[in-house]
């Protein structure tokens, strides 16, 4: 919130109360003239913080309805009595209490408070107080994003939160890095559900400036109300909303330049000549690379390192957010236009990507029972690249010496011996590949007060989303390359997707300890999808569309079509005594058209339990020292059917499959089925302590978790005889658990806030079971799920040394195929037969960060 809108807004209060402080004056003079005869002792003051007055503050007599609150310059006036004791409140600032023991002046300081605005945590289909919160639920506010150098909400969580896991695959503008929460669950999709507004979204979509707050729900507590889609987590965004008050315009604008800082180190040509000829002698064979060569290497001869020039020096990105808010007592408004340009590093033909950001936020408060907010929001991404797979162009510029140029003096590409490529040429003249992506979104959403804490919600949203990618791969002309195909090809996806939710909500305190709320809903969720790709050879690369008609080996076609539906209803109870023993059950029931009948309705329970040991009377003594202790802890099952639409039914693929006669035929293929599948399920318990210091100003968190995911949707390697694929079925379990650690410590030197946040986190998993296979993935890396290990674990060859002599290289174990030499790299024989093949290879550690870890600093002067 910015300080504006929070003037604005405790203007507004105070106007309000002004009016209740008349009306109460007013009645308490009807009650007697002796009534008003005590209470004509005047007080007066200020109320200031940190030097600065308090605008809105609250004074209030003790017992009465009777009050006052502060002006522009912090301060007050109200009429009492000179026993009376005068309370002194102020959003997000300690309250206060004086005696005025016959004062007529008195003033004021009020400490700030950590217990923020902020602390209103968003959950599952509501908001919760943090301190009553008892599941491990983190929140992000736009300031912890506000000033980095980002192009994506992704990018800006990195580091923000205990065990949420963001890494960068990819270099390339616009590639979205990869996310999970708590490490992985699944042989399957283990990206967290996001929500934004209500409606399932993109975080790599979505403009950081408009962001609000962002919930990281992580235990069964916080997500089994989602049920089905929640065993790897929740990311609930809510985004910014308008306010009363005048019109406020912002802008904000960010540039910056990038550069590569970590390439692979190339050794020097003449040191490659060196020691090309040193593994020439050792293999026995004459050297390559006389004196007088190796001295012009040395002395400004070729010593071109092929994967520095392949990026350019520096390359720029800049941000821009314009923002409009306002709003009257009854009608509130947010606009926002965003734009990011962020170039590509490569060198090429304006290689880079382009987003383009539009959102409106209304809130219309139709009458005193009723509300309306509407939400839309259209985002349209472009991204240019080269037309090859990166991993093509890096590859070839690691493994080529430095002896080489990588363009000749004419200024034709160099290709040396060996090679039938060159990095550079693809890259400056090889063609391109353009995404052009689109995602609109709306919501509606309705809140009706029925009678005082019982609300009836609903609301209804939409998501469309259009793709379409271009590539056109241009052959050269250089004899001696290899890439000799124009090749053109244009594909699309389209899906649309539609969001219903519905709920009743009651809140209700007795007695005024007994705090009780209750939620009941219903949700549908569907979508419609549809994608289509063609591709073609052509004679020439002149045209950059598709013309005229072809046939045959030069043109292949595909296209597919999914539906799928999700119903749901689900439920929360929460009940907390005096705001000290806290409880809280939710269950949700899905039915999924994944699965076939029978098998599509899934139930997820989940319960929590907190205590707030600081509440007790026996901890009075220490509150002083450790003013805040939680101990929570929970336990529940969540589930997850991400695997795709179709799979419990035989479907047939029909392609051109085999040649008869010089002709290729329609062949169709049948997939094998297992129709009894259903639900993978996660069994969650997290167990967490929160504690504060020196006035809940310093703030510390601990959470330990241990999750097991039975029932795993995953295809179990077949006999080969069986003629046909693996089936997808409930075959595996898989184990993780972890712990957090979290602190955050505010403080204030004169007019300067100061926030220091820092976390850490660890987390594991073992695959339990998979019926006793081992299934593998990849080539020349190859990864595999077994047993007793981490999920996608390396699988390679163990070195043990290098071979010594001739003699023990000939005598000892080695690769089949090839005559070893001394120097050459020795590996274990693990199963013993005297032969190094696949059989040997060892589990030697996974792709997943052990630990993660994140620390920020963050200053405000106002």
């Amino acid at each position: 919130m910015k300080l504006s809108q929070f003037a604005e807004r405790c203007s507004a209060s105070a106007s309000r109360f002004r009016l209740a402080a008349v009306l109460a004056v007013l009645i308490g003079a009807s009650a007697g003239s002796s009534a008003v005869a005590q209470n004509t002792h005047r007080v007066s003051g200020t109320v200031v913080s940190n030097g600065e007055s308090v605008i809105g503050a609250s004074v209030m007599v003790k017992g009465t309805t009777q009050g006052a609150v502060t002006d522009v310059d912090g301060f007050y006036t109200i009429q009492t009595t000179p026993g009376a004791v005068l309370v002194f409140s102020a959003i997000g600032y300690e309250p206060q209490e004086v005696n005025v023991a016959g004062r007529t002046k008195i003033d004021i300081t009020l400490e700030e408070s950590s217990l923020l605005l902020d602390d209103a945590v968003v959950v599952g289909y509501g908001v919760q107080k943090k301190v009553n919160l008892t599941g491990a639920v983190a929140s992000v506010s736009t300031k912890e994003l506000e000033g980095k150098p980002i192009n994506n909400v992704l990018e800006g969580l990195q580091g923000t939160t205990p065990g949420l896991v963001i890494q960068q695959g990819s270099s390339t503008p616009g590639g979205v890095p990869s996310m999970n929460i708590r490490g992985y669950n699944t042989m399957n999709d283990n990206n967290p559900l996001v929500i934004i507004d209500g409606i399932e979204g993109s975080l790599a979509n979505l403009n950081p400036g408009d962001i609000e707050q962002i919930s990281v729900l992580k235990d069964a507590s916080s997500t089994a109300i989602y049920g089905s889609r929640a065993s790897n987590g929740v990311i609930l965004v809510t985004t910014k909303k308008g306010s009363e008050g005048e019109v406020h315009v912002d802008y904000d604008m960010s540039m910056g330049w990038q550069q590569a800082t970590a390439l692979p180190t190339v050794v020097d040509s003449w040191i490659y000549a060196e020691l090309y000829n040193e593994a020439a002698v050792n293999s026995g064979r004459t050297v390559k690379f006389g004196p007088e060569e190796i001295a012009a290497f040395r002395n400004g001869g070729t010593n071109v390192k092929w994967i520095n020039e392949l990026y350019k020096n520096s390359a720029m990105q800049h941000n821009h957010n314009l923002s409009v808010t306002g709003g009257t007592k009854n009608l509130s408004y947010m606009a926002s236009l965003g734009y990011v340009d962020q170039n590509s590093l490569f060198k090429g033909p304006n290689y880079g990507y382009k987003r383009y950001n539009g959102r409106i936020n209304l809130s219309h408060k139709v009458g005193e029972r009723l509300t309306v907010n509407a939400t839309a929001q259209y985002t349209r991404n472009v991204i240019k690249d080269h037309a090859y797979w990166t991993e093509w162009i890096i590859e070839q510029c690691n493994r080529m010496p430095a002896i080489y140029e990588i363009k000749n003096a004419d200024g034709t590409y160099n290709y040396p011996s060996g090679s039938n490529s060159n990095s550079l040429e693809r890259l400056e003249t090889g063609g391109y590949r353009q995404s052009r992506n689109e995602d609109v979104s709306g919501t509606i959403n309705a809140d009706f007060k029925i009678i005082d804490g019982l609300h009836l919600n609903a609301t209804i949203g939409g998501r469309s989303i259009n793709n379409g990618t271009h590539e056109n791969r241009m052959a050269s002309a250089a004899a001696a390359s290899g890439d000799k195909e124009n090749h053109i090809s244009e594909s699309s996806y389209r899906a649309t997707k539609l969001t219903t939710t519905v709920t009743l909500n009651y809140e209700k305190t007795f007695g005024q300890k007994h705090n009780f709320a209750a939620l009941v809903g219903y949700a549908y969720e569907g979508e419609s999808a549809k994608d289509y790709n063609t591709q073609r050879l052509t004679d020439n690369s002149k045209y950059d569309i598709f013309v005229g008609g072809l046939s045959g080996d030069k043109v292949s076609n595909g296209g597919g079509a999914s539906d799928w539906s999700l119903y749901s209803a689900f439920g929360r109870l929460t009940y907390n005594y005096d705001e000290k023993y806290l409880a809280e059950f939710n269950i949700r029931n899905d039915y999924s058209s994944y699965f076939a009948k029978g098998n599509r309705s899934g139930l997820f329970p989940s319960l929590s339990l907190g205590w707030r040991i600081s509440q007790e009377s026996w901890w009075e003594n220490i509150r002083p020292v450790i003013p805040s202790l939680k101990l929570r802890g929970s336990w529940g099952l969540v589930g997850n059917n991400r695997i795709g639409a179709y799979r419990y039914m035989q479907t047939v693929s029909v392609t051109q499959g085999y040649n008869f006669g010089g002709e290729l035929v329609p062949t169709a293929y049948f997939s094998s089925v297992d129709p009894s599948i259903k639900w993978e399920t996660t069994r969650m318990a997290n167990i967490g302590l929160d504690i504060a210091f020196l006035k809940n100003d310093l703030n510390v968190s601990f959470d330990y978790f241990n999750n097991r995911t039975r029932d795993i949707l995953v295809s179990l390697p077949v006999p080969g005889l069986f003629g046909n694929g693996a089936p997808t079925s409930n075959a595996a379990t898989v184990a993780s658990q972890g712990w957090e650690f979290s602190v955050n410590y505010h403080f204030r030197t004169g007019a300067v806030n100061h926030n220091i946040a820092g976390n850490i986190s660890d987390s594991w998993n073992k695959v339990v079971d998979t019926k006793g296979e081992t299934l593998y993935y990849g080539y020349d890396v190859v990864s595999v799920i077994k047993e007793g290990y981490p999920l996608y674990s390396y699988y390679a060859l163990r070195n043990n040394g290098l071979f010594q002599s001739d003699e023990q290289a000939a005598s000892s174990p080695h690769l089949e195929g090839i005559v070893p030499r001394a120097g050459d790299i020795r590996y274990v024989d693990k199963n013993g037969d005297k032969v190094i093949n696949d059989d040997d290879r060892f589990v030697v550690g996974n792709d997943f960060p052990r630990y993660t870890f994140g620390l920020s600093y963050n200053l405000q002067w106002k």
